[in-house]
């Protein structure tokens, strides 16, 4: 693909690029997630060995696509195994891209119902989201890479603040004592809790529109620590103010969480609220991420003009975001995808650099 100036990006907006496509839903469904799998306070523990394990893998995708550059995962990985699997894995990018955008879209709107909006169905919800988002894809990558640039640091910042409102009823004896169970336990969650961090594969496509790829290795470790210090502050606070047996049944244990939150003279009530608004923004920007790389990849695997890409995604997006019946359904679409991006995010990339190395293709960084 010929990249031209004007679709260049920089590291730092690589960075949030890959910030944003991690923090989405996860930052409500966490502690849930990791509670029902563990059963004990050591949940943190868990989400830090994860993301550990998440930067390692977001290294690789790093240096695979740096053998490649001014490529994106779709055109390079024919290079390395062959035409018909490289279509193959190409197709399976878009499908788990798609289920993403879709995904996304879908709980967004089940949390404004829930929450904000009650009275309004959540296809009006779902379309208007959806009308918002392709007006922006139509601007391709640099609008939305400064987008994400200017909106992350906002959105991280006014999460955090958010979420530490609620350390006044925080008490560190409740976390102790520490792997009381042994790792077991913690094991045993580390699945889940590495699902939460899928989307760090997107490096794969964005470095192809890197001004400097060859320091792309520093930018990836960087976005996925972001998440991990969230991740472990957003489980910490949940866990120890709710308790492993309640944040475990709550749908949204985050919000449960915010909507206690009282604090005496401050000039601002219903903090949820707020803390909607600001995940919302993060929400739409996992959106864009997820339906701009499956348009790319449509486009470059078919020679399909990218925009008119974009415009039927639209409705493909709001057709499998709308087929699930409820909200069970829709969680269990968010455990295929999660499933999904075991595959996405961590077989495909160790295969292809281990291929690329072994049959010297591309250049070594």
């Amino acid at each position: 693909m010929k990249i031209v100036r004007s679709d260049q990006i920089s590291l730092s907006q690589l960075t949030v690029l890959n910030t944003s496509m991690i923090l989405g839903l996860s930052v409500l469904t966490l502690p849930r997630a990791t509670s029902e799998k563990i059963g004990t306070p050591d949940i943190w523990i868990s989400i830090i060995i994860a993301g550990l394990i998440s930067i390692l893998l977001a290294v690789i995708c790093t240096k695979v696509s740096q053998r490649f550059p001014g490529k994106t995962f779709f055109e390079y990985n024919k290079q390395i195994v062959g035409k018909a699997i490289g279509i193959a894995f190409s197709v399976i990018f878009c499908v788990y891209y798609i289920l993403m955008a879709a995904f996304e879209v879908r709980m967004q709107a089940e949390v404004i119902r829930q929450f904000l909006l009650d009275q309004t169905p959540i296809e009006m919800t779902m379309i208007t989201f959806l009308f918002v988002a392709g007006y922006l894809l139509l601007g391709q990558i640099n609008p939305i890479a400064r987008l994400m640039e200017f909106l992350l640091p906002i959105t991280y910042i006014s999460i955090l603040f958010v979420m530490l409102l609620s350390v006044q009823d925080f008490d560190v004896d409740k976390l102790r004592p520490v792997l009381s169970e042994g790792m077991r336990p913690v094991l045993n969650g580390l699945l889940s809790t590495a699902l939460s961090y899928s989307g760090f594969e997107c490096i794969m496509v964005f470095s192809a529109f890197v001004d400097k790829p060859q320091k792309m290795v520093r930018s990836a470790i960087i976005g996925v620590a972001l998440i991990i210090v969230l991740y472990t502050i957003n489980a910490v606070i949940v866990i120890d103010v709710l308790g492993v047996s309640e944040s475990s049944t709550l749908t949204w244990p985050t919000l449960e969480l915010i909507k206690n939150v009282e604090m005496a003279g401050f000039f601002l009530e219903n903090f949820e609220v707020i803390f909607i608004a600001v995940w919302l923004v993060e929400i739409f920007t996992t959106y864009i991420i997820s339906h701009y790389i499956a348009s790319l990849g449509i486009s470059q695997l078919f020679g399909v003009n990218i925009n008119y890409v974009h415009i039927g995604l639209l409705i493909v997006i709001y057709i499998i975001g709308i087929y699930p019946s409820d909200l069970n359904g829709s969680i269990k679409l968010g455990e295929i995808i999660g499933n999904l991006s075991l595959f996405t995010a961590g077989v495909m990339p160790i295969l292809l650099l281990f291929l690329a190395a072994l049959r010297k293709r591309g250049h070594t960084p």
